[in-house]
This record gives structure tokens, C-alpha cells and sequence, in this order.
């Protein structure tokens, strides 16, 4: 029994020094934990903010990608310089390929129906300019976000609402300049005629035929005028006669004179009379060839002479060569800002419409990366910034 109860004993006391062995080395191992804050209640937005911002830092940037760009030269929207392009399209596009890295092809073509043809083709990934979007454009063409409001309006010169302005151009109308030359004939075949009746019994009237038809000129223009100054007076019943029947014909050409001349003067008031496309039939009218207002007013019948590029546009209602414009409300804004004066809009904008980029449908998985910067661009300044930079009004 000691035996036992000794091996009993000795036994309870290993037991007894593990425990305090395991609950020593327990204090150890945690007490350097509880310091550390390693056993601190744990945050999962924290965690997930960590989890996030080292996803981040080690993602790969996006591989460079090269798109083909169809462009055409057309001032402001795309401006050739000695070995690159600028122009409102071109720095928008460029902004949005910074932040996609693309690298930018550029194809120049010469008209936006050459640009369009060369996206549907697959000459090019997508086309950039004055592009409005149209629903047939749309059916073989894909189209971002819109990147300008394109809608149309009219210019015309400022001067031509002046009164000086519009007395030269009614004078100079072809129907005014035939009436004064009626007039002019009608006066010389009455003054020798008055001359012939008066000659030998009227003193007023020289015998000398040089002389003779002078008298005669004055004599016929005051009376047709009605002016009559009694000067020099028919004194034969002949002349007489003659008279009255070349004062009531002098009435009948004076008043066709004046009315021709006041319709005229009337009609080349141009700021006060031209306020939508249905008072342009009358008229004059340009705008660039294959342009949405060139389709616009062909469709309407309205009148209109095609050019090449918006400056000779520009340039032919400035001259006087055209007597309006129709064309972008933002082109023509510019034009009448840097124009000092000398032109003005007529009307407000009397179409709906908005400029975007023309994506080819081999192409179109570019659209959303592309739409995605269009809206940021708009949301930080940057659109902003280049808008202005273009158009100044």
C-alpha cells in the first residue's frame, strides 16, 4: 500500500506541475498577441479596403490598342498643321485615348461622306468631326454619346439690315436697272419729239438740233416728274397735246419705277425679313457640301450652292457673293464672334440635332470604352476647357 500510495502521490504531482507548465507557456504566447493588437476586434470594411487597394496597386495597366481615326479637314473641328492635326474633334478624341491608351491613327479623307465611306468599309475603326448623327447614317453605323449640339441656324452680313446697303442693292437690281434705262430712251424720244413740234413757233426752244435736244431732255424729265418749272412751255396745239399725253405716261413709269425700287429695297433687308429656311428660297444660300444642312435643304427644295469647306462658306456671305449661310449654330456662333461685326445670326436654331463619333460596326466594341470617357471628360472640365478653346461665343 505505501508503494501505491506513493507512486499516487507522485503521479499528482506531475500532474499538477504540467498544468502550471501549460499555463505559463499559455500567458507567454499570448500576452506578446494582446500588445501587438493582433487579437483587437477586427473591421471588415478595413479589411476589404486593404483587400481593394492591393488589388489595385498590382493590376496591370490596359495594353496599348491602335485605332484607325478617318478625318477630314475642316475648320474648327479638324485643323492640319505642318506634321499633326489639331481642331476641336481631334483634341476631344485624343483626350479620350489618353485615358484608354490608344494610339491614334489618323486617315485623312476629303469629306465626311469619305470619312463615313472608309469606317463602313473597315478602312477605318471610326470617324471624327462635324458628324451628325442621322437615322440613316445610323443604319450602317454605330454612334457614341453626343459630342456637340450641331443643330442648324442661318448667318448672314450685318450691314445688309443698313440703309445704305440696301439702297445699292435695289438700285443695282437687274428689273430696277431695266426700268431706268425704259425711262432714260422714253425721255430722249420725248425731247426730240417736243423739239420737232416746237421748233419753228417757240422761242424756248433752240433751232439748233444739239442745243434743241438738250432743252427738250430738261423740258421731258421735269414734266414726267411732275416737277414742271414753266421754264420752257409748249406753245402749239400739237405740243400741247403731246404734253398731257407724256405727263400721264411719265406718271404710269415713275410709279412702276418706285414700285420696283421700293420692292427691292424692301426684300434686300435680309436681317429683318430672313427668320427660318422657308425665307431663304428668294435668296442666295450656301453651306458645305455632303453637310447635314446641305441634305436638310435639298430635301426641303430650298435653293442652295454647295462649296468645299466652311471658310469658303464663310468667306462668300462676308463678300456679298451669297446672301446667307445655313449651316452648326457653333460654327457660325464663331464665325460672327471673330467677324468683328461684320456678320450676324439670323433666326434662332431651327433643327435638333448633336454631333457624335461614327463607329464602324466591326469596330464597336470601342464604343463603351469610348462613352465612358466622354462622360467623365464632361464631368471633371476637361470638355469644357476644349470647347471653349474652339468656340468663343
Amino acid at each position: 500500500m505505501a508503494t501505491l500510495g506513493a507512486m499516487v502521490r507522485a503521479r499528482a504531482d506531475r500532474t499538477s506541475r504540467s498544468r502550471r507548465f501549460r499555463w505559463f507557456g499559455g500567458l507567454v504566447v499570448l500576452v506578446p498577441l494582446v500588445l501587438t493588437g493582433s487579437l483587437l476586434p477586427v473591421d471588415p470594411v478595413s479589411v476589404g479596403a486593404q483587400a481593394t487597394t492591393t488589388t489595385t496597386a498590382t493590376r496591370p495597366p490596359r495594353p496599348e490598342r491602335t485605332v484607325r481615326v478617318a478625318i477630314s479637314v475642316e475648320d474648327p473641328f479638324v485643323v492640319k498643321r505642318v506634321d499633326t492635326y489639331g481642331g476641336f474633334s481631334v483634341e476631344l478624341w485624343e483626350e479620350i485615348a489618353k485615358r484608354n491608351n490608344y494610339r491614334t491613327e489618323y486617315v485623312e479623307k476629303a469629306s465626311v461622306q469619305e470619312q463615313l465611306d472608309a469606317v463602313r468599309a473597315g478602312q477605318a475603326d471610326l470617324a471624327i468631326g462635324d458628324i451628325t448623327v442621322t437615322a440613316a447614317r445610323a443604319e450602317t453605323l454605330d454612334f457614341t454619346e453626343p459630342t456637340l449640339n450641331s443643330g442648324l441656324q442661318i448667318m448672314v452680313r450685318s450691314d445688309q439690315a443698313s440703309t445704305l446697303s440696301g439702297l445699292w442693292k435695289a438700285m443695282t437690281d437687274p428689273t430696277v436697272i431695266i426700268l431706268l434705262v425704259t425711262m432714260a430712251i422714253a425721255v430722249a424720244i420725248a425731247a426730240v419729239l417736243i423739239w420737232l413740234l416746237e421748233r419753228n413757233k417757240n422761242p424756248d426752244f433752240a433751232h439748233n438740233a444739239k442745243r434743241g435736244f438738250a432743252e427738250g431732255s430738261w423740258w421731258a424729265s421735269v414734266t414726267m416728274l411732275t416737277v414742271g418749272y414753266g421754264d420752257r412751255v409748249p406753245r402749239t396745239g400739237l405740243g400741247r397735246i403731246f404734253s398731257v399725253l407724256w405727263m400721264v405716261f411719265g406718271v404710269l413709269i415713275v410709279a412702276v419705277v418706285t414700285a420696283a425700287f421700293t420692292a427691292n429695297l424692301t426684300l434686300h433687308r435680309l436681317n429683318t425679313r430672313i427668320e427660318s429656311p422657308d425665307d431663304l428660297r428668294d435668296y442666295r444660300t450656301v453651306t458645305v457640301r455632303d453637310s447635314s444642312a446641305s441634305m436638310y435643304l435639298s430635301e426641303r427644295g430650298i435653293p442652295v450652292t454647295p462649296v468645299a469647306t466652311t471658310d469658303e462658306m464663310i468667306g462668300e456671305v462676308r463678300s456679298g457673293a451669297a446672301d446667307a449661310a445655313v449651316f452648326g449654330a457653333p460654327v457660325l456662333a464663331n464665325a460672327v464672334y471673330e467677324s468683328g461685326g461684320n456678320l450676324a445670326l439670323a433666326g434662332p436654331q431651327f433643327t435638333r440635332s448633336y454631333d457624335a463619333i461614327a463607329v464602324g460596326r466591326e469596330a464597336s466594341d470601342l464604343r463603351n470604352s469610348i462613352d465612358r470617357a466622354l462622360l467623365v471628360i464632361a464631368d471633371d472640365g476637361q470638355y469644357d476647357r476644349i470647347y471653349r478653346s474652339w468656340f468663343s461665343v
